[in-house]
């Protein structure tokens, strides 16, 4: 049985390498972008075995650009397992993603927006940053798979 815990992920710069292209943004407009994100190493497993434990659902913002949602899902069914995650959630990115979440419910999000830690900490939220090329002076910052297991099961043996 699965415990009462939601391990929220971002999809961009957390599961694929969004931040290694340093005209992400401008080329996030052309379309099929999304599809050939080179994957994050190891977080498909990873993502797998927290799943099978807690639930695992990605949460990801979409640009108001018809065929993001498509994009992302084909990238998904080409990267990450269906066991890795129970749910998706696209948020338009004008939106919170904090929006998205069930309020006070124990969860982490793991993501590489400082701003949206922050929205998830006021809901009860524990936030994780990963990233590349940024630090956080704010949140636990890793860096491998390690790292995020290890927060991961620190937290859930203390609820």
């Amino acid at each position: 049985m699965k415990k009462a815990f939601i391990f929220y992920t971002d999809m961009d710069g957390v599961l694929n390498l969004f931040e290694k292209d340093k005209h992400a943004r401008i080329n996030m407009w052309n379309p099929g972008y999304y599809i050939d994100l080179p994957v994050r190493e190891g977080i498909s497993d990873l993502l797998e075995r927290i799943n099978s434990d807690a639930y695992v659902v990605i949460l990801s913002k979409v640009i108001n650009r018809i065929g993001v949602t498509r994009e992302k899902n084909i990238w998904l069914q080409k990267n990450i397992s269906s066991n890795a995650y129970s749910d998706v959630i696209y948020v338009p990115y004008d939106r919170s993603k904090s929006d998205y979440m069930y309020s006070y419910y124990p969860s982490i999000l793991l993501d590489d927006n400082e701003s949206n830690l922050e929205e998830c900490e006021k809901k009860g939220c524990h936030g994780l940053f990963i990233s590349d090329i940024k630090v956080s002076r704010k949140y636990p910052n890793v860096k491998t798979m390690d790292d995020i297991w290890n927060f991961y099961h620190d937290l859930i043996s203390k609820l």
